[in-house]
């Protein structure tokens, strides 16, 4: 019989092999990202779409983005749904989480729950998981 310390060693090994990589984690984040991202955009032009054309920033629901890289820009295998331009992340929190004149709607949180199935079915789906495992 093996010693106690083989024995977990042998687990350990047994256990790295069901953990991602940073490889297959951006893989699978970037897969769930994209869900998330075509629905957020979908529903900031459906609730928040305005006719206002503003040629330097131009309109919040055609400028959100994904990247490869954490709120801390450092490449673990996160990926980060968006908006990159300042003003636009503004105006999101703003409508997301009111003001005193603003009511809130909570779109960003509502879409990102209501996501979660679509998301989780698509980073199964880019780490080669079937459906029922």
């Amino acid at each position: 019989m093996a010693s106690f310390e083989d024995q977990l060693n042998n687990y350990r090994k047994q256990l790295s092999k069901l953990v991602p990589n940073t490889e297959q984690k951006l893989k699978a984040n970037k897969a769930g990202a994209e869900v998330y991202q075509k629905r957020l955009a979908e529903v900031t032009k459906a609730k928040h779409y305005s006719n206002k054309k503003d040629e330097k920033y131009g309109h919040m629901a055609d400028h959100i983005e994904i990247s490869d890289k954490n709120s801390d820009e450092v490449a673990d295998g996160s990926a980060t749904v968006g908006w990159p331009n300042r003003y636009h992340a503004m105006n999101a929190m703003r409508l997301n989480d009111g003001t005193v004149h603003i009511k809130a709607d909570h779109f960003v949180d509502l879409t990102r729950e209501e996501s979660n199935d679509a998301v989780v079915a698509a980073q199964a789906k880019a780490l080669g998981f079937k459906k029922g495992d």
